[in-house]
């Protein structure tokens, strides 16, 4: 058998075993795909109401919410807000009264500088705005939900809820994008800038100046603030990169960082990436453990709510991917990708999407629910 003939059957041996792969991972996967409602636009936030009775689910262009039944796949309501052409983020409060809504845009990694973007602040029962937030860096409801907290500029501010009065504030030079409190209600976590001369203590910073001057330029830094008397607990003994988000776990033992390079910091050639780094929400200590992603925009994570599991929205070459983990050891378990050729022949009006995704943990803790195009695709992982 000649040389030529031996290479077209390697590439055809190739092919079968590829089709068989993508076969078997299609016949394996355990899901199911539903439509919300009539819904033709793209859906792009999504999130479990804190007492399971429904998912909170945003979309793009026409701008509605949809309140969907998970149990029976059936929309309970629908409003009109946010008003925001790329559609926008959801979250809970703790107590479920209020829902934050953040605005999305079509290319969020390009600026390399702080977030300015609008936010509001909902009724979750009929979809009324309470309070209008422009051009800040980043807003969080506290536990109770009679306070919102926001950053603008260098000024973190407190407001009351669900009046929109603003209460007390305080400076923080070079604020950035990270904000949340701990869910005991008694600290605010808040990122910003290093401080020159905090750096040039460390005897590295102090001697190495080209290291001291890309530190003050493309780093970040988190620092936890008393949130009554807004005095200084402790500054995180890391520098970190242009963080974009500050999340509590809900018992309040991990404190997630999303960080993402500047695109003159990157020191990957496969394109951007993001970083979820894990922080000791009571002692402040940076943790080894964490996660990287590579998806198109910035990606959702969430823990389920046992907090065994940790979830996070990545990318895998062309597709758009869900990826799961055991959040204690930090392996992947299994992961969801979303290609169209898993719906090539089945009906019901499928919009494409737009590389973004939003996902929630269901409370049986084994089912997923993922945003994809105008539909909701149900997936219970191989654990």
């Amino acid at each position: 058998m000649n040389t030529t003939k031996i290479l077209f059957l390697l590439k055809l041996l190739a092919i079968v075993l590829m089709a068989e792969m993508v076969s078997a991972q299609s016949s394996n996967m355990k899901f199911e795909r539903v439509r919300v409602g009539d819904a033709k636009q793209i859906l792009c936030g999504l999130d479990l109401a804190p007492d399971h009775s429904y998912l909170a689910i945003s979309s793009i262009q026409n701008f509605p919410y949809y309140q969907f039944d998970f149990e029976n796949k059936n929309v309970i309501q629908q409003f009109d807000v946010g008003n925001w052409y790329a559609g926008s983020s959801v979250r809970h409060s703790a107590d479920g009264k209020y829902v934050l809504l953040q605005q999305l845009f079509y290319l969020d990694f390009s600026l390399n500088k702080d977030r300015e973007v609008d936010f509001d602040i909902i009724h979750a029962a009929n979809g009324q705005r309470v309070v209008h937030f422009e051009k800040c860096h980043a807003v969080t409801i506290a536990p109770d939900s009679e306070h919102a907290i926001s950053i603008s500029g260098d000024e973190i501010t407190i407001w009351k809820l669900p009046s929109g009065e603003k209460s007390r504030s305080f400076i923080l030079n070079q604020a950035t994008n990270g904000l949340d409190v701990s869910p005991d209600g008694k600290y605010l976590a808040v990122s910003h800038k290093p401080d020159e001369k905090e750096l040039k203590k460390d005897p590295y910073y102090k001697k190495n100046k080209k290291a001291l001057k890309a530190a003050l330029k493309y780093k970040n830094q988190i620092s936890v603030f008393d949130i009554e008397s807004f005095s200084l607990q402790y500054t995180v003994n890391s520098l970190y990169d242009i963080i974009y988000r500050l999340e509590y776990s809900p018992d309040g033992n991990t404190l997630f960082c999303l960080q993402i390079p500047h695109i003159k910091a990157q020191s990957s050639k496969s394109g951007r990436q993001t970083y979820i780094s894990t922080i000791n929400g009571k002692t402040g200590e940076p943790q080894r453990k964490g996660f990287t992603s590579q998806a198109s925009y910035e990606p959702d994570f969430k823990l389920s709510p046992d907090g065994k599991l940790f979830g996070m929205v990545s990318r895998n070459g062309r597709f758009t991917e869900l990826q799961l983990f055991d959040f204690e050891t930090g392996r992947i378990k299994d992961r969801f990708e979303e290609s169209y050729r898993l719906f090539e022949k089945t009906e019901g009006g499928m919009t494409m999407g737009d590389g973004r995704m939003s996902f929630a943990f269901l409370p049986d803790n084994k089912t997923l629910v993922m945003t994809m195009g105008n539909h909701l695709i149900f997936w219970e992982p191989k654990l």
